[in-house]
């Protein structure tokens, strides 16, 4: 046995998947070889990390089903027998000599039925075949796990509802929009009544002023409602989502204290509007 062999056998046995007959093959062969017990000790680590860090995770009804049926689809063979060969059948038990019978000689017993000792060789291949199976089975059952573990919520995360609106407002019919210049930068309004939303957008508009904030506002009428503060990047670049937008809405900025208006209402003249009417 070289050592590809036994490190099959070894982590067959890790897994506790051997039979009786491998058991003693994988002990002859660690006696004979003493300095393959690194190979065992890697498995059993490796074997016991996977335990440690794979959670429990109950596996879905289906998932039983499909491995009961891939199993009854998947060719059976006889423990001790290859594919292809017949089990023989056990000797059926000798009957009783008469009294004045002869002793029956060795010659006499029928020689099919004096099994020859199974050939060494053919026996590694069929260790080698279970282990295969298993380590597949093994596999896939790793992989379920990891599936199943996994961080569904993560990797399906909302979308930022700005860009949400964006897209749809984009894709209406009755999509518009209107530009206004705000110093070196300017605003950009789009909206769509069909939608009932509005996003409003700034490129290069300057910073406010320190230990303050923009807040911006829609405009109905001459009532203001305050959709929040508006903070801009290193680039003068902001977006505010404006919902239950109406036909002839406008959109204000003010400047107000750090974190937006005290009173609920503007307390300075705007510095940018933009209509949509």
């Amino acid at each position: 046995m070289n050592e590809q062999q036994f490190r099959e056998l070894s982590a067959a046995r890790a897994l506790h998947a051997l039979s009786p007959e491998e058991e003693q093959t994988f002990s002859e062969a660690l006696a004979a070889h003493p300095e393959w017990l690194r190979i065992v000790d890697e498995d059993r680590e490796t074997v016991a990390s996977l335990a440690a860090s794979t959670a429990e995770v109950a596996p879905p009804r289906a998932a039983r089903g499909a491995i009961l049926a891939l199993i009854a689809q998947s060719p059976q063979f006889e423990a001790g027998h290859a594919p292809g060969e017949r089990a023989h059948s056990a000797p059926a038990a000798p009957e009783a000599p008469a009294a004045d019978s002869k002793p029956a000689r060795a010659t006499d017993l029928v020689p099919e039925l004096i099994e020859e000792p199974e050939d060494p060789e053919l026996a590694f291949t069929r260790s080698r075949r279970k282990t295969a199976w298993f380590g597949l089975a093994a596999s896939v059952a790793v992989l379920l796990a990891i599936a199943l573990a996994l961080p569904v919520g993560g990797m399906m995360a909302p979308q930022d509802p700005v860009s949400v609106a964006l897209q749809q407002v984009e894709s209406a019919p009755d999509s518009r929009s209107a530009t206004v210049n705000v110093g070196a930068g300017e605003a950009t309004l789009l909206w769509s009544d069909s939608t009932q939303q509005a996003v409003f957008m700034t490129d290069g508009m300057e910073a406010a002023p320190e230990n303050h904030d923009y807040e911006v506002w829609i405009v109905r009428g001459d009532q203001p409602i305050s959709l929040g503060v508006m903070h801009a990047d290193a680039n003068g670049g902001g977006a505010v989502l404006a919902e239950g937008f109406t036909p002839g809405d406008a959109l204000a900025v003010t400047i107000e204290d750090r974190g937006g208006s005290p009173t609920g209402a503007p307390t300075t003249d705007p510095v940018v509007v933009v209509a949509s009417a």
